[in-house]
């Protein structure tokens, strides 16, 4: 088939939606679809195998305008069979597309897209127009089907996938340890997000809040958070007036060839997130061998396989938290999760590219 992926970008636009779109984009030339990646923030070019277009070299102010015309006229010359937009943003403009090229569409939905503050009407229209729509998660399936006019029959579930080559067990980084000035001694709680108040829902003020517990029952523990934002002050209050000031590290922006070594420096990893559609940094933790944390009240539940995989707590109760990132710190749980190699292998047949690839077959194939 001829199928044409639009998304916020591949080359240049960082994220979780990205990295799936590259995975799926990956798994459809890989059976062998002639596929024409569009991104907003992509510059137009030859890209991994892929011919690109995009807008990334328009100013802000005209970016989007510009791309919808790239997405019109790329339509019209190419006459895909397929358009699938990883980002609800672009679905209005699919459907608009389908009316004089035919083609048929589908929408990925990831989670928090679907809260009635980003559904307007026209996004709504979309999602109900479809011929498909893919859902990262059971969660976000879930949720899909409590909107109004969704049959179940157009929504399947595609899990997200990892880099298998860059997150792999590997060394303690002992020069990462000194930079960050954690001590022998020191057990390392890792989480990742960015510290904004719309990323609250991730639980990073939760894991703040649970040092004190986590401390009195595991001793010496050093809370390592990656990612930049405006709340950063706020944790730093709430660390203080917790007394753990100083075992909280804000580390910043890290970039993602770095990350690797943040999973294997990390005892836990933990996310007691309310509102995550599936989680890639869970995959990206254990397949580094580290054992994950999560919240049992969203897409978490299948980025840890219901539970086989890693811990799941209310991510709302603090205690919850702070008791099951300290039995994971003792050992406390099934021995994969505590064996790198054993774990690693684990998330890997579950969600590798392998299994990814398999799931895209089976829908598109």
């Amino acid at each position: 088939m001829k199928i044409q992926l639009w998304s916020p970008g591949v080359t240049e636009f960082g994220g979780g939606i990205r990295a799936f779109s590259l995975e799926l984009a990956g798994g459809l030339g890989a059976l062998g679809h002639e596929v024409r990646l569009g991104g907003l923030m992509d510059r137009c070019g030859p890209w991994h195998g892929f011919p690109v277009f995009g807008a990334g070299a328009a100013p802000g102010w005209g970016r989007r305008a510009m791309f919808a015309g790239q997405c019109v006229w790329y339509a019209g010359v190419d006459r895909p069979d397929e358009i699938i937009c990883t980002h609800l943003n672009l679905g209005p403009l699919a459907m608009g597309a389908r009316t004089w090229c035919g083609a048929r569409t589908t929408l990925v939905a990831h989670g928090l897209d679907l809260e009635p503050a980003f559904l307007s009407r026209r996004r709504l229209a979309a999602l109900r127009g479809a011929e498909r729509l893919l859902a990262v998660s059971a969660w976000t399936r879930q949720r899909l089907l409590g909107l109004p006019g969704m049959a179940a029959d157009r929504i399947q579930v595609l899990p997200n996938t990892f880099d298998e080559t860059r997150f792999r067990v590997g060394a303690r980084p002992v020069a990462l340890a000194a930079r960050l000035g954690i001590g022998a001694g020191e057990r390392v709680i890792l989480t990742v997000a960015r510290l904004a108040p719309a990323e609250a829902y991730k639980g990073y003020d939760r894991l703040v809040l649970a040092l004190p517990e986590i401390m009195r029952a595991c001793g010496p523990v050093r809370l390592v958070i990656v990612g930049q934002g405006e709340d950063g002050g706020r944790l730093r209050e709430l660390a203080r007036v917790r007394g753990v000031g100083e075992h909280l590290v804000l580390a910043g922006f890290v970039p993602d060839a770095a990350l690797p070594d943040y999973y294997r420096l990390a005892d836990v990893f933990a996310m007691p997130s309310t509102g995550e559609g599936f989680g890639i940094v869970f995959l990206e933790a254990m397949a580094c061998g580290t054992p994950v944390l999560a919240g049992n009240r969203d897409g978490s539940v299948d980025a840890l396989a219901g539970g086989r995989l890693g811990a799941l707590v209310d991510p709302l109760a603090v205690e919850a938290i702070g008791a099951g990132i300290a039995r994971l710190l003792r050992g406390e749980g099934p021995a994969t999760w505590f064996d790198r190699q054993a774990l690693s292998a684990a998330v890997g047949q579950t969600f590798g590219r392998t299994a990814f690839q398999a799931r895209v077959r089976a829908i598109f194939g």
